[in-house]
């Protein structure tokens, strides 16, 4: 914590939020975008010679006066425009990313400029869009309403010189109270140790004397909800300052009413919605399940077909909103609204999240409905748009009482605390009124409770979590860690290793066996091999009978699992040989003139003994010893070469260990391989699989757990 400064740059601001509350993504400057973007004036309007549906456009920037064509159809003498000079940053018909605009010959004639539409500077501008031409763009900005001098930056004009901080959402999932802008105000002052300045509310009084009425039928899912009626509505364009500030959170200016909505869940964090009055079939508002098959025509002209599942804000007719995503088009305020009902309600996050998922529609209402809002918001959110509507259409009047329906009170959540395990935690030693302090600055409680523990006389406190951090943020202790170390900084917790006894790691004499084979093996030309533990019976009946003279595979010993990976694999291996000579077969076909030489390490698995049985014991495992399997393929299909290559890796075995292997007739193309009279594994060339190509290989496999080295 440190004392708030007296100036703060957007850098050191961006840092702050970053190193202790949210991760930022950028700066963005609103006047960057418009540089070289400034206020014309049109003198003349004249027909381009070439071109029917251009124009030769005279346009006085101040200083000059530049021709342009353009299409415009709004187009007017006198006429205050958005000129963008040559080097101005543009969007192309108001698609795609920003470009650098040039010079152009447009049918035959130079145009050193552009006269915008607010789309191609980034903007959004309502009144053009009543002048939209054919293809559905915004008409030409007119800006002649603006007293400003001719020639002065376009940034200046509108007032969209702010600097925005884009915040990473992935960052916030979990913190619901910092979807607005009073949330992360609120992480400033805590911080700064500064006060919290609440943004103005309405002191809400009936004056016309109407009634509203609120019902909720499925508390679980609304646990509160707030209505009020207002009058006297003039349903308008949203002021200067109003819309810049939408536009700068990305959202399309509509009109004064629902502009103060949007603004409110941006400052506030509190969605809300209105109602046009008149248009519902009385002031009774009911919170319940859709009935099966009802259908509602959304605000975006589509018609809804719910489920019981869905909840749904309804009037006595009809829903007329899905509660916590969108309303109902046979409600929406328009420029005929006169009376107003608001709403501003808590609904159940999963709910919400269900419905938008369910629906293929999510809004920014939904987006923070869904991360658990406190329903104490509620009452901010709707106090904050009255007084801001209030403020923008003074007649407004209040036409009834506040409705607030507060069926379930939520429990207080308290976690107990000591200071001294914070602070063994987190490796520090700070004082308990400095951690005191922090938890307070955050709005916790914190309540010393006594007597104090046994252990030591150790104090423990009993902490109360503020609401907005109460629905799915803090709930145990190890929560208040967090909490106390990113206020006091990061940076100034040193990082320390912790202690403990070093003890000398225990020889695995077995694993250091295995690692001296990998050297010895691929010291001599081979390569180590990795195959799954898993294997298809296929393979296993295609085993040669060399093979199996030496290495045999009783079919009662397998070792089937009852849910393999891969149906077509069920058993453990029993050997290394069939998956690795499966593997060397396949090499030797896609490399037919190239010496291949591979060997592997790992453990098979039996039941020779008999001993695995179905159980559900812990230590009932079947035996799992380590073998190694080696395998080698040469050009030619020499036998005498390849089995001589084969035994020379197993023989430089022996000699690094001190091991001599002794090599056993058992048929013309197989042996058994044996150390001081006991057989440890066995070695085979066949012509293995059935192939085109018919490779010759050689094959050994030997139990590392057989003998002792």
């Amino acid at each position: 914590m440190v004392k708030a400064p007296k100036e703060v740059s957007v850098l050191d601001l961006a840092r702050t939020l970053t190193m202790s509350v949210v991760e930022v993504e950028e700066i963005i400057s609103q006047a960057e975008n418009l540089d070289k973007v400034v206020l014309g004036e049109v003198v003349a309007v004249n027909v381009h010679p070439n071109a029917d549906k251009l124009k030769l456009v005279t346009v006085d920037i101040g200083n000059k006066k530049i021709e342009v064509v353009c299409g415009g159809v709004n187009l007017y003498e006198g006429m205050k425009v958005a000129f963008a000079q040559v080097g101005a940053r543009v969007k192309w018909h108001g698609q795609g990313e920003l470009i650098t605009l040039e010079k152009a010959t447009i049918r035959g004639v130079e145009s050193n400029g552009m006269i915008c539409a607010a789309e191609e500077l980034g903007l959004i501008d309502t009144k053009a869009i009543e002048h939209a031409v054919p293809t559905g763009r915004q008409g030409i900005m007119d800006l002649s309403e603006y007293p400003d001098k001719i020639g002065t930056p376009l940034a200046q004009v509108l007032k969209y010189n702010d600097l925005i901080i884009a915040v990473d959402n992935k960052s916030i999932t979990h913190r619901p109270d910092l979807w607005g802008h009073l949330g992360l105000a609120r992480e400033l002052t805590a911080l700064w140790q500064t006060k919290l300045v609440i943004p103005k509310l309405a002191d809400i009084k009936s004056t016309d004397g109407a009634s509203l009425s609120v019902k909720i039928q499925e508390p679980k899912f609304c646990q509160r909800y707030l209505g009020i009626i207002l009058n006297n509505v003039k349903v308008g364009e949203s002021p200067i300052w109003l819309k810049n500030r939408l536009q700068a959170l990305g959202m399309r200016p509509i009109n004064n009413v629902v502009d103060v909505a949007n603004f409110v869940m941006a400052e506030i964090g509190q969605p809300l919605h209105t109602f046009d009055l008149k248009k519902l079939s009385s002031p009774e508002i009911t919170v319940r399940k859709a009935t099966a098959g009802e259908i509602i025509k959304t605000l975006d002209e589509i018609e809804r077909m719910l489920d019981a599942n869905t909840l749904v804000i309804a009037d006595k007719k009809q829903a007329i909103a899905i509660a916590g995503i969108i309303g109902g088009l046979d409600s929406v305020v328009d420029e005929k609204t006169t009376s107003l009902v608001i709403e501003s309600a808590n609904f159940d996050a999963v709910s919400v999240r269900k419905t938008a998922g369910k629906i293929g529609f999510r809004t920014e209402a939904s987006s923070r409905f869904e991360k658990a809002l406190d329903p104490n918001l509620a009452e901010v959110g709707i106090k904050r748009f009255v007084y801001l509507l209030q403020e923008i259409c003074p007649e407004v009047t209040v036409g009834s009482n506040l409705v607030d329906e507060y069926l379930s009170v939520p429990q207080t959540t308290t976690i107990k605390v000591s200071p001294t395990w914070l602070n063994e935690r987190l490796g520090t030693k700070l004082a308990s009124k400095t951690i005191k302090d922090i938890l307070e600055s955050l709005e916790f409680g914190v309540n010393p409770s006594a007597p104090p523990l046994e252990r030591g006389g150790i104090i423990e406190w009993e902490v109360t979590v503020p609401s907005f951090r109460a629905t799915r943020d803090i709930s145990i202790p190890e929560d208040l860690i967090e909490e106390v170390a990113r206020i006091y900084g990061y940076d100034k917790i040193k990082p320390t290793l912790p202690k403990f006894d070093v003890k000398n790691q225990v020889q695995d004499k077995a694993q250091e066996l295995r690692w001296k084979i990998r050297e010895i093996l691929v010291g001599v030309g081979f390569t180590e091999n990795l195959s799954y533990s898993f294997v298809s019976k296929q393979t296993l009946a295609t085993l040669p009978s060399e093979v199996l003279a030496v290495l045999p595979i009783p079919a009662d010993k397998l070792l089937e699992l009852k849910n393999p990976v891969n149906q077509a694999e069920s058993f453990l291996r029993p050997g290394l040989i069939p998956n690795m000579a499966t593997q060397l077969v396949l090499n030797a076909l896609h490399l037919p003139h190239q010496p291949i030489q591979i060997f592997e390490l790992g453990r098979v698995f039996t039941n020779l003994e008999g001993e695995f049985k179905a159980s559900t014991a812990k230590n009932n495992l079947p035996t799992q010893p380590w073998h190694l399997a080696l395998a080698v393929r040469l050009p030619g299909n020499e036998v005498a070469l390849t089995y001589q290559t084969l035994r020379g890796g197993l023989e430089m075995i022996g000699k690094n260990l001190g091991v001599t292997f002794q090599f056993v007739p058992v048929g013309k193309m197989s042996a058994k391989i044996m150390v001081n009279g006991k057989p440890v594994g066995g070695l085979a060339i066949t012509q293995f699989m059935k192939s085109s190509l018919k490779p010759l290989v050689a094959l050994a496999e030997i139990n590392l757990e057989q003998f002792k080295i």
